[in-house]
Protein backbone atom coordinates (compact mmCIF):
# COMPACT_ATOMS: atom_id res chain seq x y z
CA UNK A 1 0.00 0.00 0.00
CA UNK A 2 1.53 3.73 -0.73
CA UNK A 3 2.17 5.85 1.81
CA UNK A 4 -0.38 8.58 1.04
CA UNK A 5 -3.01 5.64 1.11
CA UNK A 6 -1.90 4.40 4.53
CA UNK A 7 -2.13 7.68 5.63
CA UNK A 8 -5.88 8.08 4.93
CA UNK A 9 -6.82 4.45 5.98
CA UNK A 10 -5.56 5.91 9.25
CA UNK A 11 -7.45 9.54 8.67
CA UNK A 12 -10.20 7.91 10.48
CA UNK A 13 -8.79 6.97 13.31
CA UNK A 14 -8.91 8.83 16.63
CA UNK A 15 -4.84 9.31 17.32
CA UNK A 16 -4.17 10.31 21.10
CA UNK A 17 -2.44 13.88 21.36
CA UNK A 18 0.19 12.36 23.48
CA UNK A 19 1.35 10.74 20.02
CA UNK A 20 0.49 7.38 21.42
CA UNK A 21 -1.77 6.45 18.33
CA UNK A 22 -5.34 4.26 18.31
CA UNK A 23 -4.01 2.00 20.78
CA UNK A 24 -3.12 3.89 23.24
CA UNK A 25 -6.74 5.91 22.49
CA UNK A 26 -8.71 2.94 23.49
CA UNK A 27 -6.86 2.09 25.92
CA UNK A 28 -7.59 5.67 27.81
CA UNK A 29 -11.21 4.40 26.74
CA UNK A 30 -11.28 1.25 29.01
CA UNK A 31 -9.34 2.41 31.54
CA UNK A 32 -12.66 3.22 33.85
CA UNK A 33 -14.71 -0.09 32.73
CA UNK A 34 -11.27 -2.08 33.71
CA UNK A 35 -11.20 -0.13 37.03
CA UNK A 36 -14.86 -1.20 37.72
CA UNK A 37 -13.95 -4.68 36.99
CA UNK A 38 -11.03 -4.39 39.36
CA UNK A 39 -13.49 -2.93 41.83
CA UNK A 40 -16.03 -5.82 41.61
CA UNK A 41 -13.15 -8.35 41.80
CA UNK A 42 -11.68 -7.03 44.72
CA UNK A 43 -14.46 -7.00 46.21
CA UNK A 44 -16.05 -10.76 45.46
CA UNK A 45 -12.57 -11.93 46.39
CA UNK A 46 -12.66 -9.92 49.68
CA UNK A 47 -15.89 -11.52 50.78
CA UNK A 48 -14.68 -15.14 50.11
CA UNK A 49 -11.81 -13.74 52.78
CA UNK A 50 -14.09 -13.09 55.07
CA UNK A 51 -16.68 -15.48 54.86
CA UNK A 52 -13.97 -18.69 54.25
CA UNK A 53 -11.71 -17.39 57.28
CA UNK A 54 -14.54 -17.65 59.55
CA UNK A 55 -16.08 -20.76 57.99
CA UNK A 56 -12.22 -22.64 58.20
CA UNK A 57 -11.62 -21.31 61.89
CA UNK A 58 -15.40 -22.63 62.45
CA UNK A 59 -13.80 -26.17 61.50
CA UNK A 60 -10.69 -25.60 63.65
CA UNK A 61 -12.69 -24.73 66.74
CA UNK A 62 -15.01 -28.16 66.73
CA UNK A 63 -11.89 -30.10 65.43
CA UNK A 64 -10.40 -28.51 68.33
CA UNK A 65 -13.06 -29.11 70.64
CA UNK A 66 -13.28 -32.89 69.75
CA UNK A 67 -9.74 -33.58 70.82
CA UNK A 68 -9.36 -32.07 74.09
CA UNK A 69 -12.97 -33.56 74.59
CA UNK A 70 -11.24 -37.03 73.87
CA UNK A 71 -8.56 -36.25 76.57
CA UNK A 72 -5.40 -35.09 74.10
CA UNK A 73 -3.33 -31.66 75.63
CA UNK A 74 -3.97 -28.27 73.64
CA UNK A 75 -0.02 -28.40 73.18
CA UNK A 76 -0.73 -31.35 70.87
CA UNK A 77 -3.74 -30.20 69.22
CA UNK A 78 -2.28 -26.92 68.39
CA UNK A 79 0.49 -28.63 66.52
CA UNK A 80 -2.18 -31.18 64.66
CA UNK A 81 -4.79 -28.85 63.88
CA UNK A 82 -4.82 -25.31 65.15
CA UNK A 83 -1.77 -24.30 63.79
CA UNK A 84 -2.00 -25.75 60.20
CA UNK A 85 -5.77 -24.16 59.34
CA UNK A 86 -4.32 -20.97 60.98
CA UNK A 87 -1.95 -21.00 58.23
CA UNK A 88 -4.25 -21.94 55.73
CA UNK A 89 -6.09 -18.82 56.20
CA UNK A 90 -3.48 -16.29 54.86
CA UNK A 91 -1.49 -18.98 52.51
CA UNK A 92 -4.48 -20.30 50.57
CA UNK A 93 -7.75 -18.22 51.64
CA UNK A 94 -5.98 -14.99 51.29
CA UNK A 95 -3.68 -15.72 48.67
CA UNK A 96 -0.52 -14.07 50.32
CA UNK A 97 2.85 -15.77 49.55
CA UNK A 98 3.85 -16.13 52.94
CA UNK A 99 7.68 -16.81 53.47
CA UNK A 100 9.29 -17.21 57.46
CA UNK A 101 13.14 -16.27 57.41
CA UNK A 102 14.79 -17.60 60.98
CA UNK A 103 17.84 -15.96 62.29
CA UNK A 104 20.45 -18.39 62.56
CA UNK A 105 20.80 -17.74 66.39
CA UNK A 106 16.94 -18.55 66.84
CA UNK A 107 16.21 -21.35 69.59
CA UNK A 108 12.94 -23.21 68.24
CA UNK A 109 12.71 -25.13 71.34
CA UNK A 110 13.08 -22.47 73.97
CA UNK A 111 9.64 -21.13 75.31
CA UNK A 112 9.55 -17.30 74.75
CA UNK A 113 7.34 -14.03 74.59
CA UNK A 114 7.48 -13.12 70.65
CA UNK A 115 6.68 -9.65 69.76
CA UNK A 116 5.61 -8.91 65.95
CA UNK A 117 4.44 -5.80 65.17
CA UNK A 118 0.53 -5.14 64.39
CA UNK A 119 -1.15 -4.61 60.73
CA UNK A 120 -4.46 -6.53 60.36
CA UNK A 121 -6.61 -9.38 61.77
CA UNK A 122 -4.13 -12.20 59.84
CA UNK A 123 -0.78 -11.59 62.24
CA UNK A 124 -2.20 -14.39 64.25
CA UNK A 125 -2.54 -16.48 61.61
CA UNK A 126 0.38 -15.67 60.32
CA UNK A 127 2.82 -15.95 63.74
CA UNK A 128 1.45 -19.72 63.32
CA UNK A 129 3.28 -20.33 60.22
CA UNK A 130 6.54 -18.77 62.09
CA UNK A 131 6.61 -20.01 65.77
CA UNK A 132 7.42 -23.83 65.64
CA UNK A 133 5.83 -24.98 68.30
CA UNK A 134 2.53 -24.11 70.88
CA UNK A 135 1.88 -21.01 71.72
CA UNK A 136 -1.48 -18.59 73.29
CA UNK A 137 -2.05 -15.22 72.67
CA UNK A 138 -1.96 -12.02 74.56
CA UNK A 139 -5.36 -10.44 73.89
CA UNK A 140 -8.00 -7.61 75.21
CA UNK A 141 -10.26 -9.61 77.48
CA UNK A 142 -13.47 -8.33 74.88
CA UNK A 143 -11.86 -10.20 72.00
CA UNK A 144 -12.67 -13.68 73.82
CA UNK A 145 -16.43 -13.00 73.05
CA UNK A 146 -16.05 -12.75 69.29
CA UNK A 147 -17.86 -15.87 67.96
CA UNK A 148 -15.54 -18.82 66.54
CA UNK A 149 -12.40 -16.71 66.92
CA UNK A 150 -13.34 -16.25 70.89
CA UNK A 151 -13.47 -19.77 71.33
CA UNK A 152 -10.25 -20.81 69.55
CA UNK A 153 -8.71 -18.01 71.89
CA UNK A 154 -10.05 -19.29 74.71
CA UNK A 155 -9.20 -23.54 73.69
CA UNK A 156 -5.83 -22.40 72.91
CA UNK A 157 -5.33 -21.24 76.35
CA UNK A 158 -5.24 -17.00 75.28
CA UNK A 159 -3.92 -14.68 78.15
CA UNK A 160 -7.03 -11.87 78.52
CA UNK A 161 -5.59 -8.26 79.59
CA UNK A 162 -8.56 -7.06 81.68
CA UNK A 163 -8.47 -2.83 82.39
CA UNK A 164 -7.05 -2.53 85.49
CA UNK A 165 -4.16 -0.71 87.23
CA UNK A 166 -0.68 -1.09 85.16
CA UNK A 167 0.99 -2.98 87.90
CA UNK A 168 -2.22 -5.41 88.44
CA UNK A 169 -1.78 -6.21 84.78
CA UNK A 170 1.59 -6.56 84.69
CA UNK A 171 1.99 -8.96 87.82
CA UNK A 172 -1.69 -11.42 85.95
CA UNK A 173 0.34 -11.44 83.17
CA UNK A 174 3.71 -12.08 84.32
CA UNK A 175 1.81 -15.48 86.15
CA UNK A 176 0.06 -15.84 83.23
CA UNK A 177 2.76 -16.64 80.92
CA UNK A 178 5.12 -18.23 83.34
CA UNK A 179 2.10 -20.99 83.50
CA UNK A 180 2.27 -20.82 79.72
CA UNK A 181 5.49 -21.25 79.94
CA UNK A 182 5.62 -24.51 82.70
CA UNK A 183 3.35 -26.11 80.60
CA UNK A 184 5.70 -25.69 77.04
CA UNK A 185 3.86 -23.45 75.55
CA UNK A 186 5.10 -19.30 74.55
CA UNK A 187 3.37 -16.28 74.47
CA UNK A 188 2.94 -13.99 71.25
CA UNK A 189 2.41 -9.96 71.50
CA UNK A 190 2.01 -7.00 70.00
CA UNK A 191 3.39 -4.60 71.66
CA UNK A 192 2.42 -1.72 69.98
CA UNK A 193 -0.87 -2.57 71.49
CA UNK A 194 -3.22 -1.89 68.30
CA UNK A 195 -2.94 -2.32 64.92
CA UNK A 196 -0.84 0.35 62.79
CA UNK A 197 -2.77 2.71 60.76
CA UNK A 198 -0.51 3.57 58.07
CA UNK A 199 1.90 0.10 58.07
CA UNK A 200 4.58 1.96 59.95
CA UNK A 201 6.24 0.82 63.38
CA UNK A 202 4.93 2.53 66.58
CA UNK A 203 6.15 2.72 70.13
CA UNK A 204 6.28 -0.42 71.84
CA UNK A 205 4.87 -0.80 75.41
CA UNK A 206 6.95 -2.13 78.04
CA UNK A 207 4.21 -4.05 79.67
CA UNK A 208 4.81 -6.98 77.62
CA UNK A 209 8.71 -7.27 78.28
CA UNK A 210 8.17 -6.88 81.67
CA UNK A 211 5.86 -10.01 81.70
CA UNK A 212 8.80 -11.77 79.97
CA UNK A 213 11.17 -10.50 82.78
CA UNK A 214 9.13 -11.49 85.34
CA UNK A 215 7.83 -14.90 84.12
CA UNK A 216 11.83 -15.81 83.38
CA UNK A 217 11.26 -15.91 79.75
CA UNK A 218 13.52 -14.24 77.07
CA UNK A 219 11.94 -12.10 74.02
CA UNK A 220 12.03 -12.99 70.32
CA UNK A 221 11.15 -10.25 67.86
CA UNK A 222 8.89 -11.41 64.82
CA UNK A 223 9.18 -8.47 62.05
CA UNK A 224 6.26 -9.04 59.34
CA UNK A 225 6.93 -7.21 55.90
CA UNK A 226 3.73 -6.72 53.24
CA UNK A 227 0.88 -7.20 55.44
CA UNK A 228 -0.15 -3.54 54.90
CA UNK A 229 -0.54 -4.19 50.99
CA UNK A 230 -2.37 -7.49 51.86
CA UNK A 231 -5.32 -5.66 54.45
CA UNK A 232 -5.13 -2.61 56.87
CA UNK A 233 -6.75 -1.24 59.64
CA UNK A 234 -10.43 -0.09 58.44
CA UNK A 235 -11.00 -1.82 55.09
CA UNK A 236 -12.63 -4.85 54.32
CA UNK A 237 -10.45 -5.41 51.55
CA UNK A 238 -7.91 -7.90 50.65
CA UNK A 239 -5.38 -7.87 47.97
CA UNK A 240 -4.55 -11.49 46.64
CA UNK A 241 -1.15 -12.81 45.57
CA UNK A 242 0.99 -10.17 47.97
CA UNK A 243 4.23 -10.80 49.02
CA UNK A 244 4.76 -11.39 52.58
CA UNK A 245 7.89 -12.06 54.62
CA UNK A 246 8.27 -12.84 58.33
CA UNK A 247 11.43 -12.48 60.02
CA UNK A 248 11.65 -14.09 63.18
CA UNK A 249 14.89 -12.91 65.45
CA UNK A 250 17.20 -14.78 68.03
CA UNK A 251 16.08 -14.89 71.65
CA UNK A 252 16.76 -11.89 73.88
CA UNK A 253 17.85 -12.64 77.49
CA UNK A 254 15.39 -10.42 79.94
CA UNK A 255 16.53 -11.91 83.53
CA UNK A 256 17.78 -9.42 85.46
CA UNK A 257 16.84 -6.39 83.99
CA UNK A 258 16.02 -3.12 85.45
CA UNK A 259 12.86 -1.09 84.65
CA UNK A 260 15.05 1.05 82.52
CA UNK A 261 16.93 -1.55 80.62
CA UNK A 262 13.75 -3.10 79.69
CA UNK A 263 12.70 -0.15 77.89
CA UNK A 264 16.12 0.39 76.52
CA UNK A 265 15.37 -3.14 75.09
CA UNK A 266 12.40 -2.48 74.55
CA UNK A 267 13.61 0.37 72.31
CA UNK A 268 15.66 -1.27 70.56
CA UNK A 269 13.60 -4.64 69.52
CA UNK A 270 11.54 -1.83 67.72
CA UNK A 271 14.23 -0.28 65.92
CA UNK A 272 15.67 -3.58 64.65
CA UNK A 273 11.90 -4.53 63.64
CA UNK A 274 11.48 -1.61 61.92
CA UNK A 275 15.35 -2.21 59.90
CA UNK A 276 13.91 -6.11 59.22
CA UNK A 277 11.08 -4.87 57.26
CA UNK A 278 13.04 -2.41 55.78
CA UNK A 279 15.99 -4.50 54.55
CA UNK A 280 14.81 -8.19 54.35
CA UNK A 281 17.71 -8.74 57.55
CA UNK A 282 17.96 -7.93 61.28
CA UNK A 283 20.67 -5.76 61.99
CA UNK A 284 24.32 -6.91 61.26
CA UNK A 285 25.13 -6.53 64.89
CA UNK A 286 22.25 -9.74 65.29
CA UNK A 287 24.45 -11.93 62.87
CA UNK A 288 23.02 -12.04 59.04
CA UNK A 289 19.64 -13.88 58.89
CA UNK A 290 19.39 -17.30 56.96
CA UNK A 291 16.57 -17.43 54.68
CA UNK A 292 14.54 -20.69 55.15
CA UNK A 293 10.99 -21.11 54.05
CA UNK A 294 8.37 -22.70 56.61
CA UNK A 295 6.83 -25.90 54.67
Amino acid sequence: MARGAWADARAGCKISPLGGGPDLAMASMLRPQMAVFRSIGLALFSTWVWVGSFLWMLIGALATIGLRLVGFPYQKVHGWVTAPLFVHVPRYIAMARLRVHYHPRFDAQRRSVFTQNHINLLDGHVASAAIPHAFSGLMNAWQFKIPIYGWLMTLSKGIPVHKRSRERIITDLSVAARARKEIGMSVLTFPEGHRSPDGRVHAYKRGVFMMARDAGMPIVPIAVAGMYELNRKGSLVFHPWRRVDVYVGPQHETEGLSDGEIGRLAERVRRATVHAITHGRWPDDWDAPQPMENA
